[in-house]
């Protein structure tokens, strides 16, 4: 391990994220991909999400001790990872934090424990990756533009609040799964569609999103019909929802707008064993990112709406670095390779 060395406290740094991204996520764990310190993350991310901030028992105040390092080692790493120009981020949530901001006092635990761990630690900016049970809309919420939910409603004040202290230079990114996403297409209740809310409250704010398109099945595009995970046509087709707009549970005269094409990028699996489902070789991931940004049809069933493209699109995301370190890094070598 290298040694520590005396750093000012890390602050994170005054000019937004700009630029393609190859986002990847770094395991603040050992689920047998690895460990790598997080100095030695590949050259080839340009984003890195810590993985992840969890909760305490009252799934409102969030707890981050560094894995195998101490916070002093963890502390320079960040910093030295920020002197290479790449910006780090803490990823809240994940698959195993249930997150439930039911009341006023649960929002001031989740901000006041959050910025605790922002300002030890000098991050850029929070990410956004609540799973399961976290967001979940109630009976009878039915308008995007105005939740009731209160665990949305408090999740959505606990964002701005965050973002309104750290100012225009700190970053906001989401990782959701495509039910809670692109599945609002089909129905807005429950899991169906409760980003939405989330996504459209800060989305002045929102750097860019990256929906998981893993562990999802089928999912219905655009056009009306399904495409299935872990092909290039499912990679343009998830995207293009998001960068046209659309009908929420199919509803023309409730539609949820278009993002800009710099604030949308795509989420796939580094390797076979990182996901259950949804592994896209990178030589399809390509044929898909032609498509998305230059409009260069590879002949597949999905049609983009809009044919140019969207030369703005933002990049690629991936789960994760470790498992991309099992493989020789064939992921982010592809994708460095195509964004320069």
């Amino acid at each position: 391990m290298p040694t520590v060395t005396p750093t000012p406290t890390p602050k994170p740094t005054a000019t937004p994220s700009t630029g393609k991204v190859v986002v990847g996520y770094w395991h603040n764990f050992d689920n047998g991909s690895g460990v790598i310190p997080l100095r030695n993350v590949s050259n080839n991310f340009n984003v890195i999400n810590v993985s992840f901030a969890e909760t305490l028992s009252d799934h409102a105040t969030l707890t981050f001790t560094p894995f195998q390092t101490t916070p002093a080692q963890f502390k320079a790493d960040v910093a030295y990872l920020q002197s290479q120009g790449k910006r780090v981020h803490i990823s809240i949530g994940g698959a195993n934090a249930t997150v439930d901001l039911e009341t006023a006092a649960n929002k001031a635990s989740f901000v006041s424990s959050l910025k605790s761990i922002i300002d030890t630690y000098g991050f850029d900016g929070i990410d956004i990756d609540l799973e399961g049970a976290s967001l979940s809309l109630n009976g009878g919420d039915s308008d995007f533009k105005n939740p009731t939910t209160p665990k949305i409603v408090n999740l959505i004040a606990a964002i701005k609040e965050i973002m309104t202290a750290y100012g225009s230079g700190f970053d906001l990114t989401m990782a959701p799964e495509t039910a809670y996403v692109q599945g609002g297409q089909i129905a807005y209740g429950g899991p169906w569609g409760a980003y939405l809310p989330v996504i459209y409250a800060v989305r002045d704010q929102l750097d860019y999103i990256h929906v998981q398109h893993y562990n999802s099945g089928s999912m219905q595009a655009l056009d009306g019909k399904s495409y299935s995970q872990g092909t290039a046509d499912f990679q343009v087709a998830m995207a293009e929802v998001l960068l046209k707009g659309f009908a929420v549970a199919g509803n023309a005269a409730n539609m949820f707008p278009a993002l800009r094409a710099d604030q949308v990028a795509i989420g796939l699996p580094s390797s076979p064993a990182a996901a259950g489902g949804g592994y896209t070789a990178p030589a399809d991931i390509v044929k898909a990112l032609n498509y998305i940004t230059k409009g260069q049809s590879f002949g597949g069933g999905y049609k983009l709406q809009t044919p140019a493209g969207y030369a703005g699109f933002r990049g690629v995301m991936t789960w994760s670095i470790n498992w991309d370190a099992t493989t020789g890094y064939a992921w982010s070598n592809a994708m460095k390779s195509y964004f320069g």
